[in-house]
């Protein structure tokens, strides 16, 4: 047994640690390691080690490669059309052509700044937009016909007011003569034009245009030519409203009425369905002093084409005015011409079917926006149950689409 002197001595030497084994040192340097991650970084990262910090740099540069990577992939399928051309295909049902991406290019080259194709709002519920104008605010946009006679829906190359104004202006009509690479063509030629005119050499468009310009257009061709413009175009491009109008007021101007009205003529036959060409022969017609023949053009205008079709540039007032229905409603419009039909009308002709009646009724909803009877929102909903129930579920989407927030 220690004695009281010993005890006393032994308790004042210095204590010295226990040494620890070799698994009791890496335990503790274990739990030193976890407690140092679990604390947080003092200022300036001071306490990282520099692995951590090396692979914490790795990690965040990694990262916003990819973000960089897939920010540069959406941009390039946005400028090359794949992006509108894929929209179209999944919510219209609608396969857009391959000359799309030399459309949305060329559109580029005349100063026009490209627009996703899920920036619908205010537009047309059947357009969707390709590029937009900084200096008017129009947008161009492909326009999806609603197809008649198990005909299949085409697209339109259009421009759109926006706003909640549903009038369009036809630039290119899809058809054999004037796909949408017609845009692209004329395109091409007017630069060309302006090229000639300015006595400077510019190709700007040409070359956004690429090999599907050079498969349209001989270069210079349009000065060997020396057509005017609007004559050019016709011959040698396809039809375009613009065109059409300039060739029958140059008749009107040199007295040539005959050739004006067969100008229009075939102008209404090369847009059918279009509300324009009808209320462009009115106007002729009414410069000329013909009147009871102006207010029947402007009639049809209203009654065998959506009103959206005869433009933004006029003001629908004026067109009801040379009906001689001003001030009516489109309710009391479509009864009129339910009553011209004539109460046998439906022994010819047969019962309409729940189709038929809801894809009138989806034409009288846009009908009212154009009046201003109702705005473009309050009939969204309605516009695609309409399609729906007259079985066209591709337009019903697409319409839907076009009123859905964003996420």
């Amino acid at each position: 047994m220690m004695s009281s002197a010993a005890a006393a001595a032994t308790a004042s030497l210095p204590r010295v640690a226990t040494p620890t084994t070799p698994r009791a040192a890496s335990s503790a340097t274990r739990r030193a390691r976890a407690a140092a991650a679990r604390a947080p970084s003092p200022r300036g990262g001071v306490g990282v080690s520099p692995a951590i910090r090396r692979r914490r740099a790795t990690v965040i540069a990694s990262a916003a490669s990819s973000s960089s990577s897939d920010s540069s992939d959406a941009a390039a399928d946005l400028a090359s059309g794949t992006t509108h051309a894929e929209y179209v295909a999944s919510v219209a049902g609608v396969r857009a052509p391959s000359e799309l991406g030399a459309l949305v290019a060329v559109l580029a080259a005349q100063g026009r700044a490209i627009v996703a194709p899920s920036e619908r709002a205010g537009l047309h519920p059947r357009c969707v937009p390709l590029a937009r104008d900084p200096d008017t605010g129009h947008t161009t946009c492909l326009h999806v016909t609603v197809p008649f006679d198990g005909a299949r829906a085409e697209l339109e190359v259009v421009s759109c007011v926006g706003g909640g104004d549903v009038s369009m202006t036809l630039l290119a009509k899809t058809a054999k003569e004037a796909r949408p690479p017609s845009y692209v063509h004329r395109a091409i030629v007017e630069e060309e034009k302006a090229s000639a005119d300015a006595g400077v050499a510019v190709a700007a468009v040409a070359a956004a245009a690429g090999t599907t310009g050079l498969a349209m257009h001989d270069p210079g061709s349009f000065v060997t030519l020396g057509k005017e413009l609007p004559v050019y175009l016709t011959l040698r491009v396809g039809k375009f409203p613009d065109a059409m109008e300039a060739l029958a007021k140059k008749h009107v101007e040199k007295g040539d009425e005959q050739s004006a009205l067969v100008t229009c003529d075939l102008y209404k036959a090369s847009f059918e369905g279009w509300g324009r060409p009808h209320w462009y022969l009115s106007r002729i017609y009414a410069d000329l002093g013909r009147d009871e023949e102006a207010r029947d053009a402007a009639r049809f205008a209203v009654t065998d084409c959506d009103w959206s079709t005869i433009g933004p540039e006029t003001d629908f007032a004026d067109v009801l005015e040379r009906c001689g229905w001003a001030g009516k409603s489109v309710a009391e419009i479509k009864a009129i011409c339910e009553t011209r039909r004539g109460p046998a009308a439906s022994s010819f002709d047969g019962p309409k079917t729940d189709a038929q009646v809801a894809e009138e009724e989806a034409a009288a909803l846009l009908d009212q926006v154009v009046a201003g009877e109702k705005a473009l929102g309050e009939i969204t909903q309605r516009l695609a149950e309409c399609y729906m129930n007259a079985e066209r579920g591709s337009l019903a989407k697409l319409v839907m689409c076009a009123s859905a927030p964003k996420l």
